[in-house]
């Protein structure tokens, strides 16, 4: 397969770890200007002003609103299609016409507090959908950056191969699951992910242990990553990678929007041709192997 904007290194870490990184995959001066556009939304809700940071008086401040306004269109560019493609196959990606939104402002949350791996707040998306290993309607998770992201930023935490072990429970639940159910017991099920999600809590170190070692389980690399990244970058994430906030302890407020890559089939895992995409063989990786 002809890759359109990844390298190939872009595309075995997608399949390994569950995400891969596009690096302005919209310019950052659109970027900056969307995000403008949200101080100016908050200035009118919520009395928050950019130029003033006493009013930055809350840690979080979610804007609940889906944008389909010029400045946030002109962020769909080829360069972030071509790189969905290149995961997904050409021809297989139904438009997004859903709008750029939700938007959790992140001033300071957990500024107050020494920065750790969170306890909570561990799942993958798609509370819309009954889900299944092949179910259609994620995709991709995409995460929009708009701001400067640091270490400690409030970027998303992202458990790379945890992937692989949400395709092996789905694969075992062909009935298909609600997803708060979902969550729930497939971290029952591995006692990795009983631990990031706290439902067991014996490690009292978790940095060292999820962070900065990787446990290595039945083909699946487990480790928890801090991502990072600039205005105009995406992370394009596998529908099945747990994922949390963070504390933002930077000082910076991140702005970030997460959208959708639906697909127009369900995603085929016995294929005649063998076409399959790098989602598709993420997934029979973790499944056949």
């Amino acid at each position: 397969m002809g890759l359109n904007v990844l390298s190939s290194a872009q595309v075995d870490q997608f399949i390994e770890c569950g995400y891969a990184v596009v690096e302005e995959a919209f310019p950052r001066k659109q970027a900056l200007k969307a995000q403008e556009y949200l101080w100016q939304r908050l200035a009118e809700r919520d009395g928050v002003r950019k130029d003033d940071p006493t009013t930055w008086t809350r840690p979080m401040i979610r804007i609940n609103e889906n944008y389909n306004d010029s400045v946030f269109q002109q962020c769909a560019t080829e360069r972030l299609a071509g790189a969905m493609d290149d995961l997904l196959n050409s021809g297989r990606r139904r438009t997004n016409t859903s709008g750029w939104g939700w938007w959790p402002v992140n001033f300071a949350a957990g500024a107050d507090k020494p920065w750790d791996v969170p306890a909570t707040g561990w799942h993958w998306d798609g509370i819309h959908f009954r889900h299944f290993v092949d179910s259609p309607e994620q995709g991709l998770l995409t995460l929009c950056i708009f701001s400067e992201v640091g270490p400690h930023g409030g970027g998303t935490v992202v458990a790379e191969g945890s992937h692989k072990l949400v395709a092996r429970f789905l694969q075992q639940h062909p009935e298909g699951l609600e997803l708060n159910e979902a969550i729930g017991m497939c971290a029952s099920t591995h006692p990795w992910l009983a631990e990031l999600t706290g439902k067991t809590q014996t490690i009292q170190n978790r940095i060292a242990y999820f962070m900065e070692q990787t446990v290595h389980d039945d083909g699946a690399d487990l480790r928890v990553v801090d991502t990072t990244g600039a205005p105009g970058d995406v992370i394009l994430c596998h529908p099945f990678l747990y994922h949390a906030s963070s504390q933002n302890h930077s000082g910076v407020p991140r702005f970030m929007c997460n959208r959708t890559a639906p697909l127009k089939e369900r995603l085929n895992l016995q294929r005649g041709d063998s076409d399959y995409s790098p989602l598709e063989i993420s997934i029979r990786n973790a499944i056949f192997a």
